[in-house]
């Protein structure tokens, strides 16, 4: 069975997320591939076209970091705190991150990670329109 975590037990999945805005701020390519699986079997679902393999999945940061600064500084990472379930060697985050410039827009995030020799790696990501 799952297990919500808080307190202590979150600070890897708030280190990833930490890494995962910093990267991606930064345009850091190398940076960002990563913090993804290293097979070719990450998988990216959401506000782009559904990518599932490495090399489209590095070309769509590499375009989109591209694209210009408006386009990275776009999500506010540092102001939601992520809920995170783990089972053995997987977890689920999930978070919802404000955009800049939009106070009543929320981005939901979910991410599944697999734990590879004690290090969290992201297999999946699902990116979306808050409902809300």
């Amino acid at each position: 069975m799952s297990v919500k975590l808080s307190g202590e037990s979150l600070t890897p999945f708030l280190h990833i997320v930490k890494q995962y805005d910093h990267y991606i701020q930064s345009k850091d390519i190398r940076g960002i591939m990563s913090l993804f699986v290293t097979d070719d079997e990450p998988h990216s679902f959401g506000l782009h076209v559904n990518l599932n393999e490495r090399k489209t999945l590095e070309q769509r940061f590499t375009d989109y970091f591209n694209a210009g600064e408006s386009c990275t500084a776009a999500f506010e990472a540092g102001k939601s705190e992520p809920i995170v379930y783990h089972f053995g060697e997987a977890a689920c985050l999930c978070m919802m991150l404000p955009v800049k410039g939009f106070e009543d827009t929320r981005i939901r995030v979910t991410i599944f990670l697999e734990n590879h020799c004690g290090q969290w790696l992201i297999r999946h990501q699902h990116i979306s329109p808050s409902p809300d």
